[in-house]
């Protein structure tokens, strides 16, 4: 595989090569439903007059941009964050060498979140209230990626920043609230409303065994009360009727062949009653199934020049642990890119909702073929 490189922007500028070469690590730290973050530690020294030099400081304003892209060799460079300088961070030392100032850059949904407001919105749809107050910030692009929700109701209240609302609003109907950078330089962020992926995973798969391994110390873990069917009862106001809806990991879909538990073993889960406020209760029962239904979780690393993508969270990858169960689509939740002068590596967190049927043959074929899979597995199958 050819060299990784990386490059950084800073503002309308690209880094010289002074300012990369001073730059010791970049960790881009990209997790579901949270602000991505990015820290750029880069080297401090002395002058003779006990003087710091290089201090970002005195160059970089606050909430200027910054952007990191990485290209695996293939000539295409991917954006891994791209938005305001919030804040530098000192490690002071008068031994050389040991000094440092570390850059902290979030995403542009950092300017969703630092204003708290009251705010009411009546009688709109909560996709359409996300498209609003998404196109209030200059920083996102418009129109926003955006999947329609179903009800309309009369009052929506917002308590707190945008970004809080948002991510309320998301939860309350099965969608996820963030923002992506923008695929050029210069180019607005996304905002997105989008609920978990429903087609096939469109990343090369990640192998744990076999020839082509990219994937190591992967450990996958069990949720003993995941897996639950959800249900609510709702009294109707306008009748004095009553609405029932109830749903499952199994009736969602499933990423694989077999069901985390059988379904005479499925337990029953009552909708949370912060969630359970609307007349028609079936966006929050369906939101909190599909949570709670991801009962398998996936922590590995990717082994440094084995693997020839860029993972990030919203995205499914398949992952290839011989002939067992855990083989098949997962859904990443977490990737923390690390990057410096010498090595690229991706650690990733992703979860899955359902178990692979694995053949007796097989089976077999794994056993005659010599491999051995090593994975740490917290849980039963049932």
């Amino acid at each position: 595989m050819a060299d990784t490189r990386f490059r950084v922007w800073f503002g309308e500028k690209a880094a010289s090569e002074e300012e990369l070469a001073r730059i010791e690590e970049i960790e881009v730290t990209q997790e579901m439903d949270a602000l991505w973050e990015a820290r750029l530690r880069m080297v401090l020294c002395l002058d003779p007059k006990g003087r710091w030099l290089h201090w970002p400081g005195d160059t970089a304003e606050p909430f200027s941009r910054v952007r990191v892209e990485v290209d695996l060799g293939d000539g295409r460079f991917a954006p891994l964050i791209d938005g305001p300088l919030v804040s530098i961070d000192a490690g002071l030392d008068a031994r050389p060498g040991r000094s440092t100032a570390t850059l902290v850059v979030r995403d542009d949904s950092a300017f969703l979140n630092r204003d708290e407001d009251v705010e009411r919105f009546e009688n709109l749809r909560h996709s359409d209230v996300a498209e609003r107050v998404f196109g209030r910030f200059e920083q996102i692009a418009t129109p926003a990626h955006i999947q329609p929700t179903a009800a309309t109701p009369e009052t929506t209240m917002r308590r707190g920043t945008v970004l809080q609302f948002l991510h309320e609003l998301a939860r309350l109907n099965d969608r996820h609230a963030y923002v992506l950078p923008g695929e050029e330089h210069g180019a607005a962020s996304i905002g997105c409303f989008l609920g978990d992926p429903e087609d096939a995973a469109d990343l090369p798969p990640l192998l744990m065994i076999g020839e082509g391994r990219n994937l190591a110390n992967a450990s996958i873990s069990e949720d003993p009360d995941g897996a639950g069917i959800t249900r609510a009862r709702v009294l109707r106001v306008s009748d004095q009727g009553v609405t029932r809806f109830q749903t499952g990991a199994a009736d969602l879909g499933l990423l694989r062949e077999l069901p985390a538990v059988p379904a005479d073993l499925t337990p029953r889960r009552l909708l949370h009653p912060a969630d359970n406020t609307a007349e028609d209760p079936e966006a929050a029962v369906t939101a909190q199934a599909r949570r709670q239904g991801y009962t398998y979780r996936l922590s590995s690393q990717v082994i440094p020049g084995c693997y020839g993508a860029v993972l990030t969270p919203y995205r499914k990858v398949p992952v290839v642990a011989g002939a067992t169960p855990f083989s098949g689509d997962y859904l990443i939740t977490k990737v923390v890119h690390r990057l410096s002068p010498s090595v690229y590596t991706q650690q990733l967190e992703a979860k899955s909702n359902s178990l692979s049927e694995v053949s007796t043959a097989q089976r077999a074929e794994a056993r005659g073929g010599g491999l051995r899979l090593s994975v740490s597995v917290g849980g039963g199958i049932f």
